[in-house]
This record gives C-alpha cells, sequence and structure tokens, in this order.
C-alpha cells in the first residue's frame, strides 16, 4: 500500500531515520567493546523503548567519544616522554663510542668537540630505520654518521591499539644544509626528534628525572581514564544484545507502519498468509487488543486480488537444507511443484550411484551422526566456518552416506575390495572343468573378451549385487565400464522421464491445455523413440541369455552401433546380431521409432505460436486469456498485459524447440558423469590400496613400512577420497538437477513469502 506516496513524504520516515541513527551508534559501541580486551558481563534484559534508549545511546556515545579522544592525546603525550626517555638513558658510548674503539670515531669526537660536527637525535618505527638511513645517506652524499639502537619497550598505538616496536637513533653530520634536508626526512618518515646535549652530562641527568616523573604523572591519569572508559563500557556491553533488540523492533514496527494506509482513526493494511495461519493471525490481533487496550475491534478479512501470491514452503531440519538447495536455482511459482520433494531422495541417491563404495558411505555416514547425535551441543556453539557448512547440511550428508553404501553394496565394493556376502559366487573361471556344477554349460567367448566360465558347484545366482567372481577376472574393468555406462543412461533417461511427466502435472493445474498437446506429448513420444529406446535395448540385452544365442551363431550387437546406425543408416541390423523378434522386424521398428521423432519436431514447434495468434486475436486485452492469472508458463510470474508480438513468440518457441530436441542428446550425455565419477573413485581406492597398503605389507616384515604404508593410505582416503570426491560427487549431482531434470518442469521464477519476523536470529545475523 502507499504506492503513490514517496518515502520521505511517508508519517513514520523520521522515527524510522531515528532508529538508524541509533543502529549507528550501537554499532560504534560494539566496536569498542570488541576492542577493549577482558571485558566481564553478565547480559541484562532492562524494559527499554526508542524514547528513552535514545538520549541514553547519545549521552554514552558522547562521553565515550571524549573519553577516546582524551585517551588517545594523553597516550601520544605518554609515547613522546618514553621516546625522550629511551633517548636520555642511552649509554654515553652509543653517542661518542667505546673507548680506544675506531680511530675514525675517535676523530669524529674530536671534530665534534672542535665544533665542526653537528648530529640530531630521535626515534622512528623499527620497520622505516634501514630505508631511513639510506635516504639519509643519499641527501647527504655520504657525508653523515647514524648509529641506531632498539627501544627498551614497545609503543602502544593509539588507532589500532597493537604494541610497535621503535629505534633510537643519532646522525652526524657536518654541514647547516645537511641539517635541514634530515629534519626534512624526519618529518616525511614520521620520525620524532628530541635534545639531547652531549656536552653537559648534568644537564642530561636532570632532564631525565623530570621526563621520568612526568611520565608517571601520565601513566597515572591513562589508568583513571581507562578504568572510567572500562566502567563504562561494562555496562554498555550488559545491556547491547537488549539495546540491539529494541531498536530491531522499533525499527521494523515502523517500516511497516510507513507501508500501511491512515483514514482518519481507521489503519488498513494489506498482507499475504498462509491459509493454515489465519486462525494464529486472528489470535494475535485479539492479543494485542486485550493488551493494549484498544477500544474498537481489528476486523480481519480475506480479499481477492489478481496479483501472483509469493511461494512458501514449510520446511523442517531435515528438508530445510533440500529446500536451501533448489531455492539457490529459483524460488518456485505460486503452485507450482517443489523439485525439494524429489531432490530428498534423488539427490543423496545420485551422489551414491558416483559415489558407491561401503567404506567410503560408512565413513561419511558415521560424521554426519556424529554432528545429528550432538545437535543440540553445536548448535549453541560458535564453529569454524568449514564446519558450520558440514553441520549446516548434517541430514542430507547422512542420505549421502547411506545411498553410497547401498551402491557399495550394489557394485560390491568395499575400500576397493570385493566381498562376498551373500554368499558362494555363481560364476567361476576353473583351470579344471571338474569344479564346475554338473549339467552346466562351460561358455567361452572370445569376442565377448571374457574367459572360460561356468556355474560353480553348488553357486546360486546372486539377488543383489555384483558377483564376486568378477574380482579375479582380467575384464573387471571392462565389465564394470560397460555395467555403469548404461546404469548411467538409463538412470538419466528415466529422471529426465519423470521431469517431464511433472511438467504435465503443472499444466495439468493451471489448465494449460496447449502446453499438454503440443509440448508435453510430443517431447515424450522425441525422448521416448530415441533414448528411451536405447534403454529399453539395454534392458532387452541383459535379459537375454547369450551362451544360448551364440551357440546359434548369434552375436550380441553393439549398442553404441545400433544408435548410430538408428539415426544415420536405419534399417540396417544384420541377420546374425539382431536384438529381439527378428532383424527384419527391428529394422521396420526402428525407422517407424525414427519417424515418430522426427515428426514430433514440428508438432513442438508450431501449433503452439498459431494458437497464441488466433486466440490473440479474438480477445479484447490482447493476449491469450487462460483460466489462471499464471496459466502461462512461459509468461513471468507478475506479468502485466503487454502488446502481443508475434515474432517473439515465434522466437520463443523455435529456441525451446531446438533447446530440448538437442538438450535431450546433451542432458543424457551429461548423465554419463555418474559412469565416469564411479569408476574414477573406484579406480583411484584400488590404486590407494594396492600401493599405499597392499604392497607395504609384501614387501616388510619387520612393521615400519606397514606402519608408514597405512598412514599414506589413511591420508589420500580421508583428504581425497572422502573429502575431495565427495565434494565433486555432490557438485555434480547438484549440476544433474539444476540443468537436467529440473529444467524440464521447473520455472523457479516466483517470489519467496518473507513474513515479518521479530525473533532474535532475525536482528542477531545483520
Amino acid at each position: 500500500m502507499n504506492t503513490s506516496v514517496s518515502a520521505f513524504q511517508r508519517l513514520f520516515t523520521h522515527d524510522v531515520r531515528r532508529c538508524e541513527e541509533s543502529e549507528r551508534r550501537l554499532r560504534y559501541l560494539e566496536e569498542q567493546v570488541k576492542k577493549t580486551r577482558g571485558l566481564q558481563a553478565i547480559p541484562s534484559a532492562p524494559a527499554e523503548t526508542l524514547d528513552t534508549l535514545e538520549p541514553k545511546l547519545e549521552s554514552i556515545e558522547s562521553e565515550l567519544r571524549d573519553l577516546n579522544g582524551k585517551w588517545e592525546q594523553l597516550l601520544l603525550q605518554k609515547n613522546r616522554q618514553k621516546e625522550h626517555c629511551e633517548i636520555l638513558t642511552q649509554p654515553v658510548s652509543f653517542f661518542c663510542g667505546e673507548e680506544g674503539g675506531d680511530a675514525v670515531l675517535q676523530a669524529e669526537e674530536g671534530l665534534r668537540r672542535a665544533g665542526g660536527l653537528r648530529y640530531l637525535t630521535g626515534v622512528l618505527a623499527g620497520e622505516r630505520a634501514a630505508l631511513f638511513e639510506r635516504l639519509v645517506y643519499r641527501a647527504t652524499r655520504g657525508n653523515m654518521f647514524m648509529r641506531t639502537a632498539p627501544a627498551k619497550e614497545l609503543f602502544e598505538d593509539p588507532a589500532s591499539g597493537e604494541q610497535v616496536e621503535k629505534v633510537v637513533f643519532v646522525v652526524f653530520f657536518s654541514a647547516q644544509r645537511a641539517h635541514d634536508k634530515i629534519r626534512k626526512l624526519c618529518e616525511s618518515m614520521q620520525a620524532s626528534l628530541y635534545p639531547y646535549n652531549l656536552d653537559n652530562p648534568s644537564e642530561v641527568l636532570e632532564t631525565t628525572l623530570k621526563v621520568q616523573d612526568e611520565l608517571r604523572d601520565l601513566e597515572t591519569t591513562l589508568r583513571g581514564t581507562e578504568d572510567v572508559r572500562r566502567d563504562i563500557l561494562t555496562k554498555v556491553k550488559q545491556n547491547l544484545p537488549h539495546w540491539k533488540k529494541t531498536v530491531f523492533v522499533e525499527k521494523s514496527v515502523y517500516n511497516v507502519l510507513n507501508l500501511l494506509s491512515f483514514k482518519g482513526q481507521t489503519v488498513v493494511a494489506e498482507c499475504w498468509s498462509p491459509k493454515s495461519d489465519l486462525g494464529k493471525v486472528q489470535t494475535a490481533l485479539s492479543e494485542a487488543e486485550r493488551s493494549s487496550g484498544a477500544q474498537a475491534q481489528s476486523i480481519m478479512e480475506q480479499v481477492s486480488t489478481t496479483e501472483t501470491p509469493p511461494t512458501h514452503f514449510k520446511t523442517n531440519k531435515f528438508t530445510s537444507t533440500h529446500q536451501g538447495i533448489v531455492n539457490s536455482y529459483g524460488i518456485a511459482r505460486y503452485k507450482e511443484i517443489n523439485p525439494a520433494c524429489f531432490s530428498v531422495v534423488t539427490f543423496p541417491f545420485l551422489f551414491g550411484v558416483m559415489y558407491g563404495d561401503i567404506g567410503h558411505g560408512l565413513m561419511i555416514t558415521i560424521l554426519s551422526l556424529i554432528f545429528i547425535i550432538k545437535e543440540k551441543q553445536m548448535s549453541r556453539t560458535e564453529l569454524n566456518e568449514i564446519v558450520a557448512l558440514v553441520f549446516g547440511g548434517r541430514y542430507i550428508l547422512v542420505m549421502m552416506g547411506l545411498f553410497a553404501v547401498y551402491m557399495g553394496f550394489l557394485y560390491n565394493d568395499f575400500f576397493a575390495m570385493m566381498i562376498a556376502p551373500w554368499g558362494q559366487p555363481f560364476w567361476i573361471f576353473p583351470e579344471n572343468p571338474a569344479d564346475c556344477d554338473p549339467g552346466s554349460t562351460v561358455w567361452s567367448a572370445a569376442n565377448a573378451s571374457v574367459s572360460r566360465g561356468c556355474k560353480a558347484l553348488g553357486g546360486h545366482t546372486l539377488s543383489f549385487g555384483v558377483d564376486v567372481a568378477w574380482c579375479e577376472t582380467e575384464n573387471k574393468l571392462e565389465f564394470y565400464n560397460g555395467l555403469k555406462m548404461k546404469m548411467a543412461i538409463i538412470l538419466g533417461v528415466g529422471q529426465m522421464s519423470w521431469g517431464l511427466f511433472l511438467s504435465f502435472l503443472n499444466h495439468r493445474y493451471f489448465k494449460d491445455h496447449k502446453h499438454i498437446y503440443f509440448g508435453f506429448i510430443p517431447e515424450c513420444i522425441f525422448l521416448g523413440c530415441t533414448f528411451g529406446y536405447m534403454s529399453l535395448m539395454m534392458v532387452i540385452k541383459w535379459s537375454i541369455n547369450w551362451p544360448e544365442r551364440m551357440a546359434n551363431n548369434l552375436s550380441p550387437p553393439s549398442l553404441l552401433e545400433t544408435m548410430t546406425n538408428f539415426f544415420l543408416a536405419p534399417g540396417s541390423v544384420k541377420e546374425n546380431s539382431y536384438l529381439y523378434v527378428s532383424a527384419g522386424f527391428q529394422n521396420g521398428f526402428q525407422t517407424f521409432l525414427l519417424l515418430m521423432a522426427f515428426l514430433a519436431i514440428p508438432v513442438m514447434l508450431f501449433p503452439i505460436p498459431i494458437l497464441e495468434y488466433l486466440h490473440n486475436k479474438a480477445s479484447a486485452y490482447g493476449e491469450l486469456e487462460e483460466h489462471h492469472p499464471v496459466a502461462d508458463p512461459e509468461a513471468p510470474a507478475d506479468s502485466e498485459h503487454e502488446p502481443f508480438d508475434m515474432s517473439e513468440v515465434v522466437i520463443k518457441q523455435v529456441i525451446h524447440t531446438i533447446e530440448f530436441v538437442l538438450g535431450c542428446v546433451s542432458n543424457t550425455a551429461s548423465y554419463l558423469r555418474l559412469w565416469a565419477l564411479s569408476l574414477a573413485h573406484a579406480q583411484l581406492s584400488e590404486v590407494f590400496w594396492n600401493f599405499a597398503w597392499m604392497k607395504p605389507l609384501t614387501l616388510d616384515n619387520s612393521g615400519v613400512l606397514v606402519f608408514c604404508g597405512y598412514a599414506v593410505w589413511m591420508s589420500v582416503t580421508l583428504g581425497v577420497l572422502c573429502i575431495m570426491e565427495s565434494l565433486s560427487a555432490f557438485l555434480h549431482a547438484l549440476r544433474l538437477h539444476w540443468v537436467e531434470f529440473q529444467n524440464k518442469f521447473y520455472y523457479g521464477d516466483g517470489v519467496a513469502f518473507v513474513p515479518f519476523d521479530l525473533s532474535e536470529g532475525s536482528y542477531t545475523s545483520e
């Protein structure tokens, strides 16, 4: 409300400025409290309002600034007296040299006594001493002699409060012109010059006693000033949290009051509220009337509006992390399907596909369970930034760890070792055929790159996971390569198909029928007839008993070659390498699927712009009318009526069609990262296990190499496999959800619901 009134014309702008000025004062006081070490104060909560707090803050700030100014002046005077005292207490040898010392120094002493040599004494910062000496040397062209000695005490910097090292120096020279140059250099290098009379030791002693007396007086005054300052800051520290909350609440209330409409004695407010919380709002209004003793009753009613409501999802500590990941991509439109409902499971599952290992998954699970068990204790502790980040994602971490363990059992991978949790393997590759089960078929196929194999004596088909017999084969890597690649494509096509189905649910809810018939349906046909068909062939190939078919001179076809010919050479399936029914049937069926995929492209491209043009022509508003204000999924959430532009609609639809067609290829290829990362993780784990752990066991009997090897293996396991690899798998799973999955149905251009919140976290985080 009050959109026509500028910010300076609103009723409570002056009060907001008062609050901002109080916030500035509080920031200054908080800065002073942080600078002063060792303040002990118990927080209190006195009753304050802005009217009583404002003059108090003004008085405290003025007093503190006055004390700080005096304290800085006193400290500067103390530092100058200390510097002078450092010069006065230097031994005579510092100025005149040792008795019987260097002949040059003795000559200089003679010249000085004869009046031919002048000198200047002073103090400057220790880090500038070397530079100062070089500058003096160049300015006098080498006609100088300089001595330095470190000060006996450190000096406190009035601006930063840090302890600074300083150096006492004396420069001997002969000409008056050099005197002027050296003085200017001292000013530019912030060096302080002090008098020192080498010819009158009694005067030096008298000056030393006088300076020391003044120094003691300054230290006494400084201690008194510091005590008064600490007393003030102790009281400030006691009340600072409550003062910050008071100012925050007052400012928040005045900002809201500026949004209200005042008509005489009536105040009108409009706000968004979740439907489930309307009862709480009414209860809060009634409580406010009772506590304030209001004469008139507050009336709350629901009003209809054409504005699109903000989006609000109720979360808990388990789902908040997933919702935060989705919100980082974009806020859902009002009533749009929330991807977080599905990513709760699919995100950690895809992570597990890439990170599948029982041992590594258990390590992540145990770490996250420790965070969950100590949740209350750690939430009250100030954590390191990285630890706080991991602690905040503890619930998604435990899911990621559990799915990594699950996929580790499926891959039969435990720290690069294969285990046999389900009993004896089904397949063996014996040297003696007598080890085979009687009546089993001995299979040998060179073109399949496998060794001679048969059913094990007493073996049974595993109901879950990879047969442990693959551990002893030469083509283990090739087997895992094919298995994980096919799994990645099937999972990718499945998730993309699910995304398309969710787009159908969105279109149906918003009654957007044109995008159902000319968007969802042709998209499903194109995806299903191409990469959906490829996934189906993978499942069919897995389900065929190839030893029996190979006995009939039928070889297993290459799916990569089949899909390449599917697009480039339709009808080229060979008679001895077909996959189902017959070569002729497969050729005809693949040609039919290819035609359906090509026909789906113009259906996606042309009808929607034509329909929008026809609706616009018959519309009084000049654009397509829908049953819902956000019915058109291609329109912004808060879009107003704009002039219809046919060229813009056509370009938009062409871009969408090209993006979907090419995206089916690129997105399917993108899911191959599931295969690549899973294979890389397993190979890295195997290399670290064999070379860092198993090799020392075979080379050393004393245990020294074994211990070193174990230390190396554990270090790389934690550093590389558990931290770097898990972070990599997390980022790839994030990309698959944001780009490959959510772009099928999720627009993410909504506005988040931000409730009026006066809780403690609202102001402490600012």
